[in-house]
């Protein structure tokens, strides 16, 4: 028997969520939870602040938005865009660190999928992602008195921005080279893309040009449905947003899953 044919006798009888994923699954929560001041308690302190500087600065000011107080109308945008950076930076520090320390040899040769590998590491940043939206909540509710109007919806689109953001953060992860390669992806594409996002607007404020390239990015469609759940009100329709990005999630967990069966740039 060769030993393409070896490993994949060894893998059968494990299933998906055999005792390799489950070991790595294990080691991506344990990775983040040993450090929870940084991981989990430094995003909440940051939401706090955005909500304190922009909600009740810029909300005495701009009294509602969409008969919506102007700080519940931000809140949801803040609660997501600390979900999403969580959920990138968690995956592509993780697999960054692997690299150059190494330790990603350890993994290639266990006897594991590249799907249970994408998984695991995917589902490590979904953790720490919705770990630090939940938290978020619930700072906010006794701020704001922030409502569920459909929470089904918001655990869904909460899960499939996670989803989308862990992908690429193992992607990044994959491809960086150095370390500031990460930042760069942080503060250059995904921070500017949600502040761009109608975090702080309803995008029917803008002129014609901004509102068209706004429906261009993607961010979008996962603050605009998140804000769907929470408060009832949209920009556009938010069950084709939601169609959106799951289909997102998808072709980005597929996109992971591919890059990791190449081994591509798996060495640092």
């Amino acid at each position: 028997m060769d030993a393409e044919n070896y490993d994949a006798e060894k893998i059968r009888p494990l299933g998906i969520f055999g005792r390799p994923f489950r070991t790595l699954l294990s080691r991506e929560i344990r990775r983040f939870a040993r450090v929870w001041t940084q991981t989990l308690l430094s995003p909440l302190f940051t939401s706090l602040l955005y909500i304190v500087v922009f909600g009740y600065g810029l909300g005495s000011r701009i009294r509602e938005v969409d008969g919506i107080p102007y700080l519940q109308f931000v809140l949801p945008g803040l609660v997501l865009m600390s979900v999403i950076t969580s959920a990138y930076g968690n995956t592509s520090s993780s697999l960054f660190d692997a690299k150059r320390e190494r330790y990603i040899d350890d993994v290639l040769v266990s006897p594991i999928t590249p799907f249970q590998m994408a998984l695991a590491y995917v589902l490590g940043g979904v953790a720490r992602g919705m770990l630090v939206g939940v938290g978020t909540f619930a700072v906010a509710i006794p701020l704001a008195g922030l409502p569920a109007e459909h929470p089904l919806l918001l655990l869904i689109s909460g899960l499939a921005a996670c989803v989308i953001f862990a992908s690429v953060g193992v992607v990044a992860g994959i491809l960086s080279t150095r370390i500031d390669h990460i930042f760069f992806m942080t503060s250059i594409v995904i921070q500017p893309l949600a502040f761009l996002g109608g975090v702080f607007y309803s995008v029917e404020m803008l002129p014609e040009p901004l509102r068209i390239a706004t429906y261009f990015n993607p961010i979008f469609y996962a603050i605009d449905t998140f804000r769907y759940a929470a408060l009832g009100v949209y920009d556009v329709a938010p069950y084709p947003a939601l169609a959106v990005l799951v289909l997102l999630a998808i072709l980005t967990f597929l996109a992971t899953m591919e890059i990791l069966r190449r081994g591509y740039n798996l060495r640092y």
